[in-house]
Parts: C-alpha cells; sequence; structure tokens
C-alpha cells in the first residue's frame, strides 16, 4: 500500500523537531572542519554558483550548507519540514550576518513559481520524502532550464541505513524510503534528467559513527560498488 502522506509528513517533523538540538551542534562542528571547505568548494563549483544565483537548498536542517551558500553571495531559499530546525537556521543566518528566505514545507508542493532557481541542494533529503517521483517533478518545475540539481543519499551499505532491517519490524517506525544512490540515478534518467557527475563521501555519519569502508578500499571497485559502500553519494544532473 503506498503511504499515507499525513502520517508520514507528521512522523517526520516530530522527529526531526525531536533530533533538532543534537543535529545543529553536530552539523555546526562539521561547518567549520577542514572536509567542509572542500566540500563546499566541489559543491560550489559542480552547481555553478556565483553571487547573485538563486538556489533552493531543499531539506535544509539547521541551515548550515545554506548559510554558507549566502556568504558566497546567492539568492537563497531554505525550506524544511522542521520547525524547530528552521528556527536554530534562522539563529545562524542573524549570527552570520546573512540573509536566507526560510521556509516549512513539503518538498513535493513548492509555492514557487516555475524555472525560479539556478540551482537545488538536497543533501541528504531525498530518503525522507513521501513520493520522491512528484519531489523531482517539482524540482523539475522550479529549476531554470540550465539549472542544476545537488542530490545526495546514503548507500546501501552505510552506517546511515544500518537500522533499515527495522522497518520489517516496525513498518510505521520511520518515515523513510531507503533509495540508494543507482535507484535515484536511474529514477532521475526515467524522468529526463541528465547526469553530469556523482561521487562518494566516506568518512563518519554527522554523529560520529564511522564508515568501516574507505574510500582508500573501494578506490578503482565497480561504480556500483562505491555507490554501495559510500556514506552518502552525491549526484549532480541537470
Amino acid at each position: 500500500m503506498p503511504p499515507d502522506r499525513d502520517r508520514w509528513l507528521t512522523l517526520t517533523r516530530e522527529t526531526w523537531n525531536e533530533r533538532a538540538t543534537w543535529w545543529d551542534e553536530c552539523s555546526e562542528l562539521n561547518a567549520h572542519s577542514v572536509e567542509r571547505t572542500a566540500d563546499l568548494a566541489r559543491t560550489t563549483k559542480a552547481l555553478r554558483l556565483r553571487p547573485g544565483a538563486t538556489v533552493l537548498d531543499a531539506g535544509c536542517g539547521s541551515g548550515q550548507f545554506a548559510v554558507a551558500f549566502a556568504e558566497l553571495g546567492c539568492l537563497v531559499t531554505g525550506i524544511d519540514v522542521s520547525p524547530e530546525m528552521l528556527s536554530r537556521a534562522r539563529a545562524h543566518a542573524v549570527e552570520r550576518g546573512v540573509s536566507v528566505a526560510w521556509r516549512d514545507g513539503d518538498l513535493a508542493h513548492l509555492a514557487d513559481p516555475a524555472a525560479t532557481y539556478d540551482a537545488i541542494h538536497a543533501r541528504v533529503s531525498l530518503q525522507f520524502m513521501v513520493d520522491l517521483v512528484a519531489t523531482l517533478g517539482e524540482f523539475r518545475r522550479v529549476l531554470k532550464p540550465a539549472g542544476r540539481l545537488f542530490a545526495s543519499v546514503p548507500g546501501a551499505l552505510s552506517p546511515i541505513y544500518e537500522r533499515s532491517w527495522r522497518r520489517f519490524l516496525e513498518p510505521e517506525g520511520a518515515a523513510v524510503n531507503f533509495v540508494t544512490p543507482w535507484e535515484l540515478e536511474a529514477l532521475l534518467v526515467e524522468l529526463d534528467w541528465r547526469l553530469i557527475d556523482g561521487w562518494g563521501e566516506f568518512g563518519q555519519t554527522i554523529d560520529g559513527v564511522a564508515n568501516p569502508l574507505s574510500a582508500r578500499v573501494m578506490a578503482g571497485r565497480d561504480r556500483r560498488l562505491r555507490q554501495a559502500a559510500a556514506t552518502t553519494w552525491a549526484i549532480i544532473a541537470e
């Protein structure tokens, strides 16, 4: 049976409201790490961001990436389903002296006009979508014709998905679709997106859980194996 959309959204909102404090603390630490500098530079280049570019941070959480894009001179909108996350995001924007348009909302039903954004940044958020096809359709609608999408999801063996088996015992216990990188790629192609680039990140999760499979160990392996092992796998599409 298809998931109950209202129940899914309610559970997602409640879950991330409860997690907001520790998520924000971990995100703030990561935002000032050496790894983040390189990550942000690669993401910015892949999305072809420049001062004045319009960016949607889809599933912005407590706002660290949205704030970073705003500091680069982008015009940023951050959307999340959790009011508690957005409260922290607003505070960070004020602290850093940047302006971001924050909105509470469902990514499958965006209020923006067509062709609003130069880029969409959906980092580790699509696995929480009740209707992934509708969400990608909305991304296509609000993205400008030459715009690009950054989307990342965990690999099948990622420590982020280490409790995915619990869905068989607790089918009502989590609002997660467990999409894998190759499934997302195949879905994007089926929906007429063009894949531009992709890469894996093999570090620890945001709360410090290590990935037993490293980039060094997986170097040179089949792409599907690298996607499965990645803590998160990023996809660039247009």
